[in-house]
């Protein structure tokens, strides 16, 4: 900014109706200096002598606010001067109201200071004025652009700084570009939500820089109305993510960005699941692509549908060393899981690539405590590999001590654990409790429970609504027969109603056969078959008793 000087008088009378509070004498030497952003000239002159008196107040000039419109003018106007096109330069305008008030703020506070000075400013007017002011704020527009994309204005301010040698036409094209390849896909029932909510609750990798702003990132979004859901709405979530991730427009799309894209199209990720995979960790674009070729490399043992899905719904897996990942799969061979199971274990449970060597081993050392052995883990594992990412403390030895209250001792583990591993991640207070309480109010007793776990533990996994009532219901009022009949076969609960445990009856019911559950149920279709004909003939019909 230009310094002008010009002469003033050396003593300077200001007409007030009461002399300033802070002078103890109405004549005083007081030092004055004006040097804001707001004023186009500095004054440097020795001490003046300001003396005040009492007069009428001078009238005031309070001009109007400008119109709204007229500050959006000027924005579109200096920005047309800037190269932009007339649509770009007017959703900026439109969309950028706190910048818009800052410059007919700065063009307010020039005329109050023209005014006072004397120095009126000639027949320049409200939007000239404004465009010079935008002028002299030395940002080229980037502050408006980036407000209008979702900044806030002191955020806007600062990221503007930080791309201080970007173009805002630049900066358009590329954010362009990014919401295309970010938001151009489907969000269905906010899954890309579900799955940061997810990693937050269950990441296992040493937090970096990169995952640190991520999760930051995550907590931005989910401060907002509609929370994580909102993660893949590009009106919510972008001008967040350019807050968090800055570098993002700095990074050219042709020799770069193009690359990346490329690539995950290359290994099976459709551009339209493409922003599933940046929302979720966009630090992936700061990778070199050679480095993120080579850690696809490393996961070559297991089928490309499961790295494809694994990539989608954990891109961390990208930001991992090549080691680590490598060391993941070694580790899953040793329990024996290899080829089509390896593929299941990182298609159900991909975050297992990216956790801590030394915790995996300690729950699988966990499990062998209970009396696993090693060799027959790589079931559960193939099965259910979510449980080897739970945390010991928190998740599994909590399941362990709900089967101690309800009465099951150790050697009963493995049993119960190998037919519903997935127990070992239910919820105890939302989904076990409720179904054990519920088991209670029927009528059983806690020993009958425990009994009917041991036998049959999947038992833990049904739906109070969908499986035990109705079941319980047909059981008594319709079969007839008593609760000790599901205590001695608890496997009961797993046939459906409708298409075997009723026609089954009725069928029985029909030759008035009477069998127990598991004659009942226990065979499949051809077995019944023979053993109706072999009941068959030692029942005597109704009508010739």
């Amino acid at each position: 900014m230009s310094t002008q000087s010009f002469p003033i008088p050396k003593n300077l009378k200001i007409q007030s109706p009461h002399p300033p509070s802070f002078l103890s004498n109405p004549s005083q030497l007081l030092s004055i200096s004006f040097n804001s952003p707001f004023f186009p000239y500095s004054f440097r002159q020795k001490p003046l002598k300001i003396t005040f008196f009492h007069a009428l107040p001078l009238p005031q000039s309070n001009p109007s606010p400008p119109h709204p419109s007229l500050i959006q003018e000027a924005i579109s106007d200096y920005l047309l001067e800037l190269g932009l096109s007339k649509e770009d330069a007017l959703s900026i305008s439109l969309n950028a109201p706190k910048y818009a008030q800052m410059l007919s703020d700065s063009v307010r506070d020039l005329e109050e200071w023209e005014s006072w000075s004397g120095n009126g400013g000639g027949s320049v007017g409200f939007k000239e004025k404004a465009i010079r002011m935008a002028k002299e704020k030395g940002d080229n527009g980037k502050v408006a652009f980036l407000e209008s994309i979702g900044l806030s204005l002191s955020n806007a301010i600062g990221v503007a700084r930080y791309l201080s040698a970007e173009s805002v036409s630049a900066l358009i094209y590329k954010v362009k570009y990014m919401k295309e390849i970010f938001f151009s896909g489907s969000n269905a029932e906010g899954l890309v939500g579900k799955n940061a909510r997810r990693m937050m609750k269950h990441l296992s990798i040493p937090i970096d820089e990169d995952v640190q702003q991520t999760l930051a990132f995550f907590e931005k979004i989910e401060a907002r109305r509609g929370g994580l859901d909102m993660l893949g709405c590009v009106d919510v979530a972008f001008g967040y993510l350019v807050e968090s991730f800055p570098r993002l427009l700095l990074l050219p799309v042709d020799s770069h960005l193009n690359l990346v894209v490329e690539f995950l199209e290359n290994i099976g990720v459709p551009r339209g699941k493409m922003g599933n995979v940046f929302l979720l960790f966009p630090p992936i674009l700061f990778a070199d692509i050679k480095d993120i070729r080579t850690k696809v490399l490393a996961l070559e043992k297991v089928p490309k549908l499961a790295v494809d899905h694994g990539i989608r719904s954990w891109p961390h897996l990208l930001g991992c060393s090549t080691n680590k990942l490598k060391l993941m799969v070694e580790q899953f061979g040793e329990l024996g899981v290899q080829n089509k199971n390896l593929g299941k274990v990182v298609a159900k449970s991909p975050q297992l690539l990216i956790r801590k060597p030394e915790e995996f081993l300690q729950v699988v050392l966990f499990l062998e405590d209970l009396g696993f052995e090693r060799e027959k883990l790589g079931k559960i594992l193939t099965r259910c590999p979510e449980l080897f990412a739970a945390s010991i403390d928190k998740t599994l030895k909590k399941k362990i001590e709900f089967l101690t209250v309800i009465g099951i001792s150790k050697n009963h583990y493995p049993r119960i654990i190998n037919k519903y591993p997935e127990f070992l991640v239910s919820d105890v207070e939302r989904t076990l409790l409720p179904r054990i309480n519920y088991l209670m109010e029927v009528g059983l007793s806690k020993r009958d429970i425990a009994f009917m776990v041991r036998r049959f533990s999947p038992l833990l996994g049904y739906s109070i609504e969908e499986v035990f009532k109705p079941k319980i219901e047909f059981l008594l009022n319709t079969m007839e027969k008593s609760l000790r009949d599901v205590v001695d076969y608890p496997r009961y609960f797993s046939y459906s109603l409708e298409k075997k445990i009723k026609p089954r009856y009725w069928v029985l019911k029909g030759r008035n056969v009477e069998c127990s559950l598991q004659e009942m149920l226990g065979k499949n279709d051809e077995e019944f078959a023979t053993y109706l004909m072999g009941v068959g003939s030692m029942v005597v019909p109704p009508s010739h008793q």
